[in-house]
């Protein structure tokens, strides 16, 4: 049996296991996709087990997605621009990570949104998530602002991405939102604030949203974080994490396999182990 790896913490509460070993059954690969929660420091001796010649590769998350590049042979371009990988795959005794966040991520959000050239789009966090999701918006000519508890950490961002960037890019504060946020078309949470089990917790307060936004949060579990509660009952549109998590695990499937996966139902499976539906 060939095997993958999701490699974070905390993991227990992800549905990547049920989503890829749906598609390895139906699809009737031999291989199993397990959890593999590393605390911070720790990563480092579990990268030699992602060499064993059974093993495809691994997903990466939180907190990991930036140290990991360190640990490999090989970085793609993409994920090299972006500074983050989520997706390491074992291929001739190497090594290799790439980042499906960034196609992942904005492909869910301009289906449900539309072409972002010309919006301005607020984005907190500047982690391994908001890094992907900022390269990828990027792409078009918009109007970019990152805004992050780190000041430092948001300005590293985004001098990362300017120099290859259309978009129109500033950094800030956190507590810079009031003053931006009415201006803003598209707004995209990258933190994990508001994710299970703390699903009472949002990095917006309610009474800054209004019902011209399009709300983002990259979380998936819960399917309606409070943010896009509060969103919603402003009169705002609001998107999920879970077409994101579905699309970015697709590619990754598909670069662990050679095999185009069922898309289908790896969302089925995800919706309904989250009992809800997408957004």
């Amino acid at each position: 049996m060939r095997l993958c790896y999701l490699v974070g913490y905390p993991v227990e509460h992800s549905m990547s296991p049920a989503m890829h070993n749906a598609a390895f059954n139906a699809l009737g690969i031999d291989a199993e996709y397990r959890l593999a929660p590393m605390e911070p420091g720790r990563l480092g001796d579990f990268i030699e087990t992602l060499r064993e010649p059974n093993v495809m590769g691994a997903s990466v998350t939180i907190p990991h997605k930036e140290e990991v590049m360190k640990l490999l042979d090989q970085v793609d371009g993409t994920a090299r621009a972006i500074g983050a990988v989520n997706t390491v795959v074992h291929t001739d005794d190497a090594l290799k990570g790439y980042n499906t966040d960034a196609t992942g991520g904005v492909k869910a959000l301009t289906e449900a949104y539309g072409g972002l050239k010309g919006s301005d789009v607020t984005i907190l966090g500047a982690g391994g998530a908001s890094r992907a999701i900022t390269y990828q918006v990027s792409r078009v000519e918009c109007r970019v602002t990152v805004l992050n508890r780190s000041l430092d950490r948001a300005r590293r961002l985004v001098e990362d991405v300017r120099p290859t960037a259309p978009a129109e890019l500033s950094y800030g504060a956190l507590d810079q939102l009031p003053a931006i946020i009415g201006d803003t078309d598209v707004l995209i949470n990258t933190t994990p604030v508001g994710m299970s089990p703390n699903t009472s917790d949002s990095p917006v307060p309610a009474g800054l949203l209004h019902g011209g936004l399009f709300v983002y949060d990259v979380i998936y579990n819960p399917v309606k974080t409070r943010l896009l509660r509060d969103a919603e009952a402003k009169g705002a549109r609001v998107l999920s994490g879970v077409n994101m998590l579905v699309y970015q695990g697709a590619e990754a499937f598909k670069m662990w396999t050679g095999v185009e996966p069922p898309i289908d139902l790896m969302q089925r499976i995800v919706e309904d182990q989250l009992g809800g539906g997408p957004l």
